[in-house]
């Protein structure tokens, strides 16, 4: 997937390890009353060195942004966001070995959902989500006075 040297990856693991946030994302449980797609885990790193951000960037192909936020001594800040299931899970399977124990765990715990996430994905899940979704909009559309049903 990407072509990291065992240098690039321990490089990144030390990165994250200090400075980057290992989230899990289940925010669709809540947002929608039929969905069951699995919590999707994702990296964020938010940091004022532009140069730091510009080369895990590189490394990791995905685009970088600065927020509007400022530090309070006026500093511009920058994040990279990785939220691509099949990029997160590669990541965190390479620095896995390199990590300290609180952030093995949790990155342990992410990479069980995203195991979880591919084998929902197979089992006709996301498939089966979009079925149920289009039946509820479906049923919450009015019908037209037009329309004759047979």
């Amino acid at each position: 997937m990407l072509d990291l040297t065992e240098t690039d990856v321990a490089w990144i693991a030390g990165l994250l390890e200090g400075e980057g946030y290992f989230g899990i994302d289940n925010r669709s449980k809540g947002r929608y009353e039929v969905s069951n797609t699995p919590p999707a885990p994702f990296i964020k790193i938010s940091m004022v060195d532009e140069d730091i951000i510009q080369r895990l960037s590189k490394l990791l192909d995905k685009s970088y942004f600065s927020p509007s936020r400022k530090t309070v001594k006026d500093k511009q800040v920058y994040t990279l966001h990785i939220g691509e299931k099949e990029k997160v899970l590669f990541i965190l399977q390479k620095i896995l070995p390199y990590m300290g124990v609180r952030r093995a765990e949790r990155i342990t715990e992410c990479i069980s959902y995203l195991q979880t996430w591919k084998e929902w994905v197979e089992n006709g899940g996301r498939v089966e989500n979009a079925k149920r979704a289009n039946q509820i909009r479906q049923q919450k559309q009015p019908k037209s006075k037009d329309m004759v049903v047979c």
